[in-house]
């Protein structure tokens, strides 16, 4: 029995694969390989690989092998650094739960968190996770893997698009702790101006022990003030979103 095998096809699977793989292995939660099994990324590329390679075009794919052991690892290069412009500016909501964590005092009970599995603060961990939830119930998985197959439309990358790609990655950046500040100034601000009210009330009154009252302050302060805050995430989500979307096709020239 002979099975008939289309080696443009399985060119095509291989490269869109390749970058798929690539890319989910920086895109969180699939970049650790303890919560997500090597397998399980790799079959999910495959299906991902499936769903692209029919559109890829014949006059797009190398003839020659050394053309295509360039290409795949292009396609590599490819897939990371979409990757890694989503991971940097999605990481910007959890460093600003860990600002907070700072601003705090609850940086002393550091926990593992479950997606990265390090040392993660607890508020930067509860940021984190409130960003997850929300992207998987609006649906932003969606928009992230829609951007990703979208990406095979433009170039992969090349040599020649190198600067391209770092004045992308610098400017997303800024952007990262530009958004971070931007979600936990306001709560900084409150904190900070608590510290005024206990530092004037600690030369009003020297006899009150301010230290042993300004900590659970600062931590009631920092609950209280984060079940508010919260409201924002989503929108600095959507925004940080899309932002992540458009700069992985200027990288490319999309």
């Amino acid at each position: 029995m002979t099975v008939p095998v289309d080696a443009t096809w399985l060119m095509a699977l291989l490269l869109a694969t390749a970058r798929a793989v690539a890319w989910l292995c920086v895109v969180p939660p699939f970049a650790n390989r303890q919560v997500i099994p090597t397998p399980v990324t790799v079959a999910i590329g495959l299906g991902l690989g499936l769903m692209v390679a029919p559109g890829i075009p014949a006059a797009a794919l190398p003839q020659t092998t050394a053309g295509l052991l360039g290409s795949v690892v292009l396609q590599v290069m490819t897939g990371v650094a979409l990757g890694f412009v989503i991971n940097l500016l999605l990481s910007a909501i959890t460093a600003a739960g860990s600002m907070l964590d700072l601003g705090g005092g609850l940086t002393l009970p550091p926990s593992e968190d479950p997606l990265s599995l390090q040392q993660t603060p607890i508020m930067g961990q509860f940021y984190e996770q409130v960003a997850v939830l929300l992207l998987f119930a609006s649906g932003g998985y969606l928009v992230i893997v829609q951007g990703f197959v979208h990406s095979f439309a433009a170039p992969a990358y090349s040599l020649a698009g190198s600067g391209r790609v770092a004045t992308v990655v610098t400017v997303d950046l800024a952007t990262f702790f530009t958004s971070a500040l931007e979600i936990a100034c306001p709560i900084l601000a409150i904190l900070f101006g608590a510290q005024i009210v206990l530092a004037m009330l600690a030369k009003a009154a020297p006899q009150v022990n301010v230290w042993i009252l300004g900590f659970p302050l600062q931590v009631f302060l920092v609950l209280v003030l984060a079940a508010v805050g919260i409201s924002v995430i989503p929108g600095y989500l959507g925004n940080l979103l899309t932002r992540a979307l458009g700069d992985g096709a200027r990288m490319f020239g999309g």
